[in-house]
């Protein structure tokens, strides 16, 4: 079986994982065993295993004690771990490193309990960061997610014979609140935004077309077609490692046609010409979402609005359908989400609205 090598705070090391019989049972099992330095041994462990095996039928030997670093490791790599995105990777080490290794990290998997889980909780709630302020209750609930998806890998692996979130109540809150502005004010933001051209026609892009941040920062001239008023969504932009990566959108659905407004169209073309001979496979907004969003709330100061986040002129946008009684599956597709129930779960309190002014709508025909 091959070897595996993963990332460590100082490099990489190499991990040892294959299946094997075990000769009491009969039943394939998977050995696992982490912390070495080369390829090499990584694979001398392997050959000294199965060696034992044969040599060995009574085979009384202690089997290796994973801990919570260890699941983690076989975790990432069992979920397919190419298919991650770098980005995402890296948030979610960082969620580890920061907030869970540092109580879980050598501890074995199978001697945790819910006492412990409910400690760790506790030093999370009163966790302060370097500005002074606590952990939000929404990314508190984040990385209760990614704690329990290890423990839950643990248990359905049989390394725990209790799965101790049993009578565990997870930390913080599912973050549902969904800020956005009206079209009065993304009006007023971008009368103050045209002074900056790269980001003005940017943030047009985000709030008529509902792209994501990456989405628009990924587009190319080869992806709009101002003739038909279409942008084709079929990559994203990421900045990683101080390297721009262009990769595959978030999810399958997410590749897509949206079809523009025709002024946006106008807008595009007057954006297009400014740019000094621009290749039809250039991005045409080289700029990055941490510039996106320094501008972006510079300019949300200065024109005295309510703070939103960039991706909020995402959620304007579909605001905006909404309001328009637009059908949900069609705003579903629009916006690329995986399916109807994930736009509905984010934006179902948007609807109840839709549903009064329906039935507001009613009583006025009948009543005339």
């Amino acid at each position: 079986m091959p070897q595996y090598k993963y990332q460590v705070k100082k490099g990489v090391k190499w991990l040892s994982k294959f299946n094997y019989t075990d000769p009491k049972t009969g039943i394939t099992q998977t050995e696992y065993k982490r912390g070495f330095d080369t390829k090499r041994e990584a694979k001398d462990y392997e050959e000294s295993f199965l060696e034992k095996l044969i040599t060995d039928e009574e085979n009384e030997e202690i089997p290796y004690e994973r801990t919570f670093e260890d699941v983690f490791q076989e975790y990432l790599m069992s979920h397919k771990r190419e298919d991650i995105k770098e980005s995402s990777l890296r948030t979610k080490y960082n969620i580890f490193e920061k907030h869970i290794f540092p109580t879980f990290r050598n501890v074995p998997v199978s001697e945790i309990t819910d006492d412990d889980i409910a400690e760790w909780q506790t030093k999370m709630r009163s966790f302060v960061m370097p500005n002074g302020k606590h952990l939000s209750k929404a990314f508190l609930r984040t990385i209760q997610s990614q704690f329990n998806s290890v423990i839950n890998y643990a248990h359905s692996k049989g390394y725990l014979k209790i799965n101790p979130l049993a009578d565990i109540k997870n930390m913080g809150i599912k973050d549902k609140r969904v800020e956005f502005w009206n079209t009065d004010e993304y009006e007023k933001f971008a009368y103050y935004a045209m002074r900056y051209p790269n980001y003005y026609y940017a943030f047009e892009v985000l709030y008529w077309c509902g792209l994501r941040e990456g989405e628009m920062l990924a587009l190319t001239l080869n992806d709009i077609n101002l003739e038909e008023g279409i942008i084709n969504v079929n990559k994203t932009y990421q900045r990683v490692g101080r390297q721009d990566v262009i990769s595959t959108p978030k999810t399958p659905s997410s590749v897509r046609k949206v079809s523009m407004p025709a002024f946006l169209c106008d807008e595009l073309r007057e954006y297009i010409s400014m740019l000094y001979e621009p290749e039809a496979d250039q991005r045409i907004f080289q700029i990055t979402k941490s510039t996106l969003t320094k501008n972006f709330q510079n300019l949300t100061r200065e024109a005295g609005l309510k703070k939103i986040t960039v991706h909020g002129l995402r959620h304007s946008h579909v605001s905006l359908l909404i309001s328009k009684k637009y059908d949900i599956f069609e705003v579903s597709k629009r916006i690329g989400h995986k399916s109807v129930k994930t736009t509905q779960d984010i934006y179902g309190h948007l609807f109840d609205e839709v549903q009064r002014t329906i039935a507001n709508d009613l009583d006025n025909m009948r009543r005339r």
